[in-house]
């Protein structure tokens, strides 16, 4: 139910209706007011951006076929997810790199891919949590997180923080101390509705400023207009 209401927010960026065959918000950037002033040319960050998302909206449509009850399919199903949104944020810190929208303002006003960013990191670089005996899996808004139970360990988004930021051996050591070894791990997964409503908004709003900005425009524009010839 989860990936489905995810997909719900997902949708909300996929159909846009400048044309027939735009489904996806960065559609947008071929509009004048965008990037696409040029006759017989084409924007192709807007292709490439909207190749993630259609990836993402792909897989929410498939996952409502499983049950994200039964663990060892809430587990798959949110390693997909998150690497699926990773790669999308990738692509747009590479953007954000390129014209100068620094990782102090990213972290001050669009939080939402810091945080899938350590996720990712989560499971791409799992540390200690590689040692860790059969853990579970719910999310952060579970009506069953009992945290002054004290013989269970939850990993949440604060422990993810702090470990797994970056590659680091003294807290890869720090981890293995902490869980390594051990049964009664709980990680508290994020919510992929509260996190693909809060990515869909970053979506909107940096199309905006790339609207909204000559700067970024002209740097943009000497770089990702395919002209077409006549």
């Amino acid at each position: 139910m989860k990936f489905k209401f995810a997909r719900n927010e997902l949708q909300k960026i996929c159909s846009y209706e400048a044309s027939e065959e735009c489904e996806y918000l960065f559609c947008i950037l071929h509009e004048e007011d965008y990037l696409g002033d040029h006759k017989g040319s084409h924007v192709c960050l807007g292709c490439t951006l909207n190749d993630s998302i259609s990836k993402i909206d792909r897989f929410l449509s498939e996952a409502q076929q499983l049950d994200e009850n039964t663990p060892e399919n809430l587990e798959y199903l949110f390693t997909v997810y998150i690497l699926l949104m990773y790669l999308t944020v990738e692509k747009l810190h590479t953007i954000f790199k390129f014209i100068g929208i620094t990782w102090d303002f990213v972290e001050e006003n669009w939080k939402v891919l810091v945080e899938i960013r350590k996720w990712a990191n989560f499971i791409k670089h799992p540390k200690g949590f590689l040692f860790t005996h059969h853990p579970d899996y719910i999310f952060e808004d579970s009506k069953d997180i009992d945290k002054s139970n004290k013989t269970v360990k939850y990993l949440d988004f604060d422990f993810v923080s702090k470990f797994y930021f970056r590659e680091d051996e003294k807290k890869l050591k720090q981890t293995i101390l902490e869980i390594g070894n051990k049964e009664n791990i709980v990680v508290l997964l994020p919510c992929p509705e509260r996190l693909t409503k809060e990515f869909v908004q970053v979506c909107r709003e940096f199309c905006e400023k790339i609207k909204n900005n000559e700067h970024f425009k002209s740097i943009l524009k000497n770089h990702v207009i395919l002209e077409e010839e006549l």
